[in-house]
């Protein structure tokens, strides 16, 4: 029998849906307890949630929500301070509410998060445990504060986290993506599309828990008033916890529309991080040479082949003309 325990997540805004509760019944369903923090008394709860006052964990008469570029409008910045702020008191287990658990057992560790398999560097914090106090916890709350609602999406968010983690010595303890991502938001449009169910649900199948990036739903527009197409992966999620379609179901076409544009902003943000990649590994490489170059002029022998040595010596402004196409590149 899995030990039962604790995930907490948090919600402000409109009331609670199928698509919203589909999530944390799948943990429900597998003898967990869930505990929903919120700042609305008047939003209604199911009795197998757990409903909790928002105001236990940060107590406030405002609930902070991006004010530009994509992320305009949602509440997912206060989501990310209040994440940190309940992680730091009691520890434990953090997910987004729309986080499927698709196998009984919980990971044992204290400690859990993803890494991105692309970019090896950055982690993920949709589904995060925590010891409780823990200090990257503090530092992560303290620079919420601090930026309020300034930040682009993301910014106190994967991004904020990354740096702190890394900054902490925490990468070790991540897990590999798939456990977490399974699907990733480029599968948003195909979560809707009958004919690539079983194709999904194949790829979910060694993983522990598939994100269903419901952010991603509410840029694109889609519309959670509307069922999912019959027969769709998100139909079958919604059937297999309980939750009866919202009429009209959608069409596949207005769905493949309101997601166009994403695929293109998918692509650009990983663009931007492998660009990012490759930058970091040039100029480490700058860094190298500028270390080699200082070793052999101060007469030390660094541990590099003749070859490299002789080259280093005939062109002294390696490093500098690296480093000047690096300051063009803006970096």
């Amino acid at each position: 029998m899995p030990q039962t325990e604790t995930v907490r997540c948090f919600w402000h805004g409109s009331p609670l849906g199928p698509y919203q509760l589909a999530g944390m019944r799948s943990f429900v369903d597998q003898g967990h307890r869930v505990e929903l923090f919120t700042y609305d008394p008047a939003i209604a709860v199911p009795d197998w949630i757990v409903r909790r006052d928002a105001n236990e964990i940060w107590p406030t008469d405002r609930v902070l929500a991006y004010q530009k570029d994509i992320g305009r409008g949602s509440f997912a910045l206060h989501s990310n301070l209040f994440r940190y702020a309940m992680l730091h008191q009691l520890g434990g287990w953090w997910i987004d509410h729309d986080v499927i658990l698709l196998r009984p057992e919980l990971p044992a560790d204290p400690f859990f998060f993803s890494i991105e398999t692309v970019d090896p560097t950055r982690v993920t914090f949709s589904v995060v445990k925590f010891p409780a106090g823990h200090p990257a916890l503090q530092e992560c709350l303290e620079r919420c504060v601090a930026l309020g609602e300034s930040p682009l999406y993301g910014e106190t968010g994967a991004d904020l986290f990354t740096e702190i983690v890394v900054k902490h010595g925490l990468a070790k303890h991540g897990q590999a993506m798939d456990t977490t991502y399974p699907l990733s938001a480029l599968d948003v449009p195909a979560m809707f599309d009958p004919a690539k169910r079983d194709q999904l649900q194949a790829r979910c199948a060694k993983s522990t828990f598939v994100h269903l990036f419901n952010e991603t739903w509410r840029r694109a527009g889609i519309p959670d008033y509307l069922g999912p197409p019959a027969g769709s992966y998100i139909d079958g999620i919604l059937r297999q916890y309980g939750f009866e379609s919202p009429l009209p179901r959608m069409e596949l076409g207005h769905v493949l529309r309101w997601t166009a544009y994403l695929t293109l902003h998918e692509e650009f943000q990983a663009g931007q991080r492998a660009y990012r990649l490759a930058n970091e590994a040039l100029k480490a490489r700058v860094a190298a040479l500028e270390q080699e170059n200082a070793d052999i002029q101060a007469g030390r022998s660094p541990p590099v082949s003749s070859v490299m040595r002789n080259a280093i010596r005939k062109t002294p402004l390696l490093a500098d003309t690296l480093r000047l196409v690096l300051r063009k590149m803006g970096r």
